[in-house]
């Protein structure tokens, strides 16, 4: 699976040099680059805003990844819709006074219908709007944030000649580019820093099985350029009968409290329970050079690099009347070498706007949600006012019901999918009609809205977030409860 890390470093490595670059960019009059440098930080505090982000990797002219970005910061709530790697939207998640709720592939159950989840609790009822980037106004009046206004003025150097700038209907335009001859050392020293880390601490984990009386499993290690494999093993027994019941019966923990230490593991997708009885121990190990073959199913960045070569880099920025960053855009394009040879076309597209500066505020997706998941009413169904809630939606986008649980949709359907219910799972109501993917393009997207009538009933047009295309990643390799989780099996997280 490819992550995300790759596009995010790079992005980072760019951003670094755009935002020196286009604050040089402004200084070719003096005042400004004042006036740029103070709306960017400004707009890292924003707080009542509606944000859209996009950020496109191509490798060799193909695309490889898009990172999307959709939040509306309110006063009383926040928005936030996520995308795969693909661009598509893939789930949501909105948070107010007492409750949060995600929709999204995360919670797809087997028979594929679509969950919903809510946390509901009294003890969140203060919320706080926080920008999208955890800056807030007091922070821009702090020595941190004087220390890196000072870095951003190190960077400009003399790129202030390669710029120009224009103003139209009171909006400022600053544009430029600059090439991989024309960066600071600072920025130089960013690449060079990030060609030595890169590939620097690899882990894999594979899980080798039971062979009678041990799990076996190796962790890989890849430091540059040497690989370790080490192979360890750990004492495991067949869950009896009476355990596998008492854990379809969800007793476990109760009736063998002593498994909770090491906890049980399926092997196989509906193979067998194992109870795990700790210590491990190594069994080998051994090292040798790392290879291409090592790297096959790894992400493209994975594989250490041996250089960077910066083609060039292009920013543009718009800034109102009252001096608010209303967008900015970059694209950069690289070469990279890896340990093996292997040259790579890298080129990187993004953009970020910012619209409804002081006035936004998101709408609860979910018509009648916030009525209905109270920590009253999930005490009188539950008996606790503080519940993690799973339910379905009906057509017209409001909550079935009947269907609330606090069971996780994929143990249900393990368990059958009527534990808890009258009727079987498949006959419940589908989700509500998916909202179109908006692609790319100068004008701002309309945020989804719900039109609630006098009576606080959905209207006759509301928009629902929903999964459109979703692709849910499930790790059907490691049914695992244990409680012990590996240096490797979060490294490789």
């Amino acid at each position: 699976m490819k992550t995300k890390f790759s596009i995010r470093v790079i992005c980072l490595i760019v951003a670094l040099v755009v935002l020196g670059g286009t604050a040089a960019y402004a200084a070719v009059t003096g005042s400004p680059y004042e006036t740029l440098k103070k709306a960017v930080l400004q707009a890292a505090a924003y707080t009542n805003v509606t944000i859209e982000t996009e950020a496109v990797l191509k490798v060799n002219g193909v695309v490889e990844e898009i990172d999307r970005t959709f939040v509306i910061i309110g006063n009383n709530a926040t928005l936030n819709v996520s995308y795969d790697k693909d661009g598509n939207e893939s789930g949501y998640s909105y948070v107010t006074n007492g409750l949060s709720i995600n929709g999204g592939s995360s919670f797809l159950s087997d028979d594929d219908l679509q969950w919903t989840y809510a946390y509901v609790s009294p003890t969140y009822q203060n919320y706080s709007a926080r920008s999208y980037f955890g800056i807030t106004a007091d922070d821009l009046n702090t020595a941190q944030m004087r220390f890196f206004e000072l870095a951003i003025d190190a960077l400009v150097g003399d790129l202030k000649n390669n710029v120009t700038m224009s103003s139209e209907n009171g909006i400022r335009t600053i544009q430029g580019t600059l090439t991989g001859s024309q960066l600071p050392p600072l920025a130089n020293a960013a690449i060079d820093m990030f060609v030595e880390q890169s590939g620097r601490h690899y882990w894999d984990h594979n899980q080798i099985g039971f062979d009678g009386s041990y799990y076996v499993y190796e962790n890989i290690s890849i430091t540059q350029g040497e690989k370790t494999v080490t192979r360890w093993r750990e004492p495991a027994r067949l869950m009896t009968a009476e355990e596998e019941q008492a854990l379809f019966d969800d007793t476990l923990w109760k009736e063998y409290p002593e498994l909770m230490h090491w906890g049980y593991r399926q092997f196989e997708n509906d193979g067998p329970y194992y109870v795990m009885e700790g210590g491990s121990e190594i069994v080998s190990e051994t090292k040798s050079p790392a290879t291409r073959a090592d790297y096959a199913d790894r992400d493209l960045f994975d594989v250490p690099m041996s250089d960077i070569s910066l083609n060039y880099i292009r920013g543009e920025a718009q800034i109102d009347g009252n001096g608010n960053l209303l967008y900015a855009k970059i694209s950069g394009a690289a070469t990279l070498t890896n340990i093996f040879g292997d040259v790579q076309e890298i080129e990187i597209d993004g953009f970020i706007r910012f619209t409804d500066i002081g006035t936004s505020n998101p709408v609860n997706p979910i018509p009648g949600a916030e009525r209905l998941l109270t920590s009253e009413n999930m005490d009188s169904l539950f008996n606790s006012q503080h519940v993690g809630v799973y339910f379905l939606l009906n057509d017209d986008g409001t909550i079935d019901e009947s269907t609330m649980t606090t069971t996780h949709p994929g143990e249900l359907a393990r368990f059958g999918g009527t534990r808890y219910y009258s009727s079987s799972l498949s006959s419940y109501a589908p989700i509500a009609a998916p909202m179109p993917v908006i692609p790319l393009d100068p004008e701002p997207r309309v945020p989804p809205q719900v039109d609630e009538g006098d009576d606080g009933e959905p209207g006759e047009e509301h928009a629902n977030i929903a999964l459109l295309n979703s692709d849910p990643q499930t790790d059907d390799d490691d049914k695992s409860f244990d409680s012990e989780t590996t240096d490797a099996q979060e490294d490789d997280e």
